[in-house]
């Protein structure tokens, strides 16, 4: 009877020690963080949008004086990764990181060549100027960004400038509208290559006053958009934006003068999508 009791309760014992460490294993996996996600895989395919833009602006900052300027646009996307919303005013920029909304990359921009003509006579010549930098830009919510692009000039100018902006942005069926401000800045170097007047040159010209221009906020205004989507492939911009120089180079003779603190400027763009498979 006793052998009976002793061998009932050695089973018993070995089931409560393998209850036991089913249990404890069950609490060890559940306190176990979950394994970490693969990261996503590299696109196999890209779209390359390209652009033609046809624009008329001021023949040079501060003039009163359109002219037609034609230029290319390119961006590239992954295959599934959803078009961020640009403005046509943005330079050239490559995003290099992502995160949470916010965008960060190496940008680039131009600005034509400032002749003698349009009322600049005796004044000197600013060469065609190349601008590097980066940019940033923030998308805090649905519809809304913010961006900054810091720039500095490699010839021409010479001079540093920054622009500021945010755009309000949404779509209704194939039309896409934006609007929303801009700040521009720029330090000496480029207020002085625009703005200035030498006395010598307030001579040769005979219309305007020596002055000597200062860097700071140089100008303020807004750009709106109309975008018409003819197939998912295909679109069509038009575009417009007014700024007022202000600060040290609003107070010129240049655009009070012989030209306008009222700088307009508007464009069409045609863009086309294409994928291309992943070469590398």
């Amino acid at each position: 009877m006793i052998a009976k009791f002793l061998a009932a309760l050695l089973a018993a014992s070995s089931i409560l020690a393998g209850a036991g460490t089913l249990a404890g294993g069950a609490a060890l996996a559940a306190d176990s963080p979950p394994p970490a996600a693969p990261a996503p895989p590299a696109p196999d395919a890209y779209i390359v949008t390209l652009q033609a833009i046809g624009a008329v602006a001021p023949s040079f900052p501060g003039s009163s004086i359109v002219r037609p300027y034609p230029f290319p646009g390119v961006s590239v996307r992954g295959v599934g990764e959803p078009e961020r919303f640009s403005a046509p005013d943005d330079g050239f920029g490559v995003p290099v990181f992502e995160a949470d909304g916010a965008r960060f990359g190496p940008v680039a921009n131009f600005v034509f060549r400032r002749g003698g003509r349009d009322g600049l006579h005796g004044l000197h010549h600013v060469g065609l100027t190349h601008e590097v930098g980066g940019f940033a830009e923030y998308f805090a919510f649905d519809h809304f960004r913010t961006r900054a692009e810091l720039r500095q000039a490699v010839d021409g100018h010479g001079g540093f400038v920054a622009s500021l902006g945010a755009d309000f942005y949404g779509e209704s069926n194939s039309f896409r509208l934006s609007l929303g401000p801009r700040l521009n800045l720029g330090d000496n170097r480029y207020a002085n290559a625009y703005f200035s007047v030498t006395p010598v040159e307030a001579v040769l010209n005979g219309r305007l006053e020596p002055y000597q221009a200062s860097g700071g906020f140089t100008s303020a205004g807004g750009v709106a958009t109309v975008r018409y989507d003819f197939t998912p492939n295909l679109n069509a911009t038009v575009y417009t934006g007014l700024q007022r120089l202000t600060g040290g180079v609003g107070g010129s003779p240049i655009p009070n003068m012989v030209g306008s603190r009222d700088q307009f400027t508007a464009g069409v763009s045609l863009s086309r999508s294409f994928e291309v498979a992943k070469f590398w």
